[in-house]
């Protein structure tokens, strides 16, 4: 129907009409001065504006740029978040994606942080001593690798990870784990304020669904997409395992 000879110059009449952008000359449609003007003006802009958006796009890190001499820090990657109680999870490849990043930082000899979430709660999945508390089996901490304890959301607060990542000169944390609402979401926005660039790896985090004031369902994947969409436009940037796989 565009195509219809017809309707496109019914269109460009009412273009005539509306603005002395064009006039028709011996039957035939031609811009008039003033859309010739225009039409310049109207190049040279896209061209500025893909001159623009080009250098932007080459002045952005590349992943693979930004992990190299970076600190994975794994959170909560617990016992306690496989408890049957809980409303349902989404992202059920997370603990194979955690696992293939682990892997490939040790290959690389890269520097990896484990948070463990320990609370003094007996009520808590966390609960201190207890095998919700531990880690879990295939994604246990290396002996040579760095373990802290946390008692709050963010792996900052009150403990030694500032500290640990300032002694190594360390820019940028990569940060995978549990839950992407709550402790990853907390953590995101702590480095970033710390000045840390922060990169999160959306397949290799969770969360569960949770429910409003009302007691309506929430879904997991909704939470989850919404957190990371929000992180990424504020705090941190969302990658996925393969973009850090290299």
């Amino acid at each position: 129907m565009a195509r219809d000879q017809s309707v496109i110059s019914r269109n460009l009449q009412r273009i005539a009409e509306d603005q002395p952008v064009l006039k028709k000359v011996k039957g035939r449609w031609e811009l008039t001065p003033l859309g010739i003007q225009i039409n310049r003006k109207t190049k040279e802009y896209l061209k500025e504006q893909s001159e623009l958006f080009n250098a932007v796009k080459q002045q952005e890190p590349d992943v693979a740029d930004s992990v190299r001499d970076s600190v994975l820090v794994v959170i909560n990657a617990q016992v306690g978040l496989l408890d049957s109680t809980q409303e349902g999870r989404n992202n059920s490849d997370a603990e194979k994606n955690i696992h293939l990043i682990l892997s490939h930082w040790r290959n690389k000899k890269r520097k990896i942080i484990h948070v463990k979430h320990v609370s003094e709660n007996p009520g808590s999945i966390f609960f201190r001593d207890t095998v919700g508390c531990e880690f879990i089996d295939e994604l246990k901490p290396h002996q040579s690798e760095t373990i802290i304890e946390k008692r709050s959301s963010s792996a900052f607060f009150e403990t030694s990870l500032d500290e640990i990542l300032s002694e190594i000169q360390c820019a940028t944390v990569v940060l995978c784990g549990f839950t992407a609402n709550e402790c990853i979401d907390t953590t995101a926005r702590d480095a970033s304020g710390r000045g840390y660039t922060t990169l999160v790896v959306s397949d290799a985090t969770a969360t569960f669904d949770m429910r409003d004031r009302s007691g309506k369902l929430v879904k997991a994947d909704r939470i989850h997409k919404l957190t990371l969409l929000n992180l990424n436009a504020f705090h941190a940037k969302v990658i996925s395992s393969k973009e850090i796989l290299v």
